[in-house]
């Protein structure tokens, strides 16, 4: 009898560090992406303390590895010095390199997020070089990699082409680092499509999938870079399809709740508007707009690449925008200096 208490009382135990665990880990996400850092960083330490008691503690520390591997990764960010950050990556990599070998089909693909965690890294340590050439092995990796969810696999991807088109543009190779950004928003939008995400309603990115969550920043970040560099060359389809994106996903990150998302939202709006009226012109007529008619080319976006996210091109798409709307868009001021997303 003593002993059928004492299991029962570890099982119960275990299952209150699981729902723990998920909730930590959720709630760093769901902090992470309204601009909350220091809350973020506090749950996602937590729930990687609760990820290392789960292995220690359960019977079977090998069912528990999951999370301690996912747990690492997404602490990365909140890690300390890039060193710090390479340490937690490492062990993860560690951990989903085993958990790989046994299933592929679930965890390749997580195991080569880690990489472009680590690239991301190796960035903001100042190696932009080393990260370029990282997220060129990343980018093949998923390509060949199996998946039991292909928009996982998709995201992953998209992940990876937002950051090595980042990392190129500022080498100075504009065209490359275009054309990953562009790549990476199609890999986005058939990620949508394959999970059938309900986007028209407000909260819809509360209910999406956790992979869907954690690319969101990276995502957003990327649609205004390529709106807005688009649009400075006058490749006014291009920039009115990476618009489309970055209003969908503001919207769903505006739906969180919060002033500053709903901001940064009305920001890009305006700036699309702008955007998509030029690009449903006739081409005469759209070579003959100046900056008075049209609004600046380069118009300003506000610090918001932690808070906004792409979306499908296809949904948002705006049947004709009057000009009135165009003209009273012309009061953005020039800027193309959009910084980087703090990557979830």
């Amino acid at each position: 009898m003593p002993v059928r208490r004492t299991s029962r009382r570890n099982a119960s135990r275990l299952s209150t560090l699981e729902r723990r665990y998920e909730f930590h880990l959720a709630e760093a996400i769901r902090a992470a992406l309204e601009g909350s850092h220091d809350k973020a960083a506090t749950h996602s330490g937590i729930a990687l303390s609760i990820s290392r008691e789960l292995c220690a503690a359960g019977p079977d520390p090998v069912r528990h590895r999951p999370e301690l591997a996912a747990a690492l990764c997404h602490h990365a960010r909140y890690g300390g010095t890039p060193m710090d950050a390479i340490a937690l990556l490492t062990e993860s990599a560690g951990y989903y390199a085993a958990l790989a070998q046994a299933d592929p089909a679930v965890y390749e693909v997580p195991r080569i997020d880690v990489l472009t965690r680590v690239a991301i890294a190796s960035d903001e340590a100042g190696n932009t070089a080393d990260a370029i050439s990282l997220l060129r092995e990343a980018v093949p990796m998923y390509l060949g990699a199996p998946a039991a969810d292909a928009a996982e696999r998709d995201l992953g991807l998209a992940r990876a082409r937002f950051h090595l088109g980042r990392c190129l543009l500022k080498t100075g190779a504009t065209a490359d680092g275009l054309a990953e950004l562009d790549a990476g928003l199609e890999l986005g939008d058939r990620a949508l499509d394959r999970l059938r995400v309900p986007t028209g309603t407000r909260d819809w990115l509360a209910a999406a999938p956790r992979y869907l969550q954690l690319a969101v920043p990276d995502w957003g970040a990327a649609a205004v870079r390529a709106m807005t560099l688009h649009a400075a060359g006058g490749r006014w389809e291009k920039a009115a399809a990476a618009a489309s994106a970055a209003v969908l996903i503001s919207g769903g990150l505006a739906g969180l709740g919060g002033d500053r998302l709903r901001t940064a939202h009305e920001a890009v709006r305006a700036r699309a508007d702008v955007i998509r009226a030029r690009a449903e012109c006739p081409p005469r007529m759209a070579a003959g707009l100046t900056d008075a008619d049209g609004g600046s080319q380069h118009a300003y976006v506000p610090d918001i690449g932690s808070y906004i996210s792409a979306v499908s091109t296809k949904r948002f798409r705006e049947a004709s925008i009057s000009a009135s709307a165009v003209a009273r868009s012309a009061q953005w001021a020039p800027s193309t200096d959009l910084p980087g997303s703090r990557s979830l």
